[in-house]
């Protein structure tokens, strides 16, 4: 999929986060280059076959480059609930098998500090929006790598490997494979890992672009916006903000750590996206917002307040 739309819109813009109060973008040509990078480092680093990599942190470009690496890379992607403590990071880690790590800040990463005695199997952390902290035990430095230090090696190795390791990698995969494990939130006991296939998404995307077809502009001629502010490490966000504007050669802007509370309402006025996927408390509270403008004066207002009642 992702293949097919940098051969049609290259030049589309795929990503979009907010740096300095201003957009960074990635056209899909650079999106597909860094999710390459990402895989080529994956196999220099010695990450195995269907082995795991556990993803913890706010949506992110760097939480979209190492989904779509691990597949390139023929490894499972794995998104782990923030809300999740060292021991329940631990479960979701052996469970799945992981062999890599990636957190968005020194909070999480200090989660797995906690632990990584107990998870043998760990090999790297790959730390995004942070710096690593300077106290990192001496026997962990050459262990915990920068998210640009991960590009920087995927790079060198694609280049002087010419690709053919990665493409034997991709080569392996078929479309019944796993392609990610989706982790219950573990409300009802330990956490539940269901395996999700390639085509189980292909397919679905596929069901969802021909009844959009006939309503959403063509990306060739308007761009296709969506917001990304769901947990990734659910399944809704993942087909949602993630697999549907890859297929229609969309871009996703990245809503602030903030979203929920409270900022999402101006990003979103922002952006303007195409189309939203939200939660009912989402919507509960742009009701509340709009019913709270309607009782200030004004005709029109009032008019508003009238048919929410």
């Amino acid at each position: 999929m992702l293949e097919n739309t940098v051969s049609k819109f290259p030049k589309n813009k795929a990503m979009a986060v907010k740096q300095n109060n201003q957009w960074k973008y990635w056209t899909y040509e650079e999106l597909y280059n860094d999710v390459r990078s990402f895989a080529s480092a994956m196999i220099s680093l010695g990450i195995g076959n269907y082995k795991a990599l556990n993803i913890i942190g706010f949506n992110d470009p760097a939480w979209f480059i190492s989904f779509f690496g691990c597949v390139f890379a023929n490894i499972l992607p794995v998104g782990v609930y923030t809300t999740n403590g060292p021991e329940a990071c631990k479960y979701v880690a052996e469970h799945s098998d992981a062999e890599v790590i990636v957190v968005e800040n020194k909070t999480h990463l200090k989660k797995y500090l906690q632990v990584w005695n107990e998870l043998p199997n760990i090999k790297y952390i790959i730390v995004y929006n942070d710096t690593l902290p300077a106290d990192l035990p001496a026997n962990r430095r050459a262990q915990v790598l920068t998210f640009e230090d991960v590009l920087k090696i995927g790079a060198r190795f694609a280049k002087d490997s010419k690709n053919e390791t990665l493409q034997a990698r991709k080569e392996k995969q078929k479309p019944g494979n796993c392609c990610t494990l989706v982790y219950t939130s573990g409300t009802t006991g330990l956490p539940k890992a269901v395996m999700l296939s390639h085509d189980n998404y292909t397919w679905l995307a596929a069901c969802f672009f021909s009844q959009l077809v006939h309503i959403m502009p063509k990306p060739e001629e308007e761009e296709l916006k969506c917001v990304s502010y769901l947990p990734l490490s659910h399944v809704a966000a993942q087909f949602t903000e993630m697999v549907v504007p890859l297929g229609l050669g969309g871009c996703v802007y990245f809503a602030l750590p903030t979203a929920l509370q409270g900022s999402l309402i101006e990003t979103l006025k922002e952006v303007r996206p195409t189309f939203l996927l939200s939660v009912p408390r989402l919507w509960e509270k742009i009701e509340e917002t709009l019913k709270n403008m309607s009782k200030s004066n004004g005709f029109l207002k009032k008019s508003l307040g009238k048919k929410l009642n």
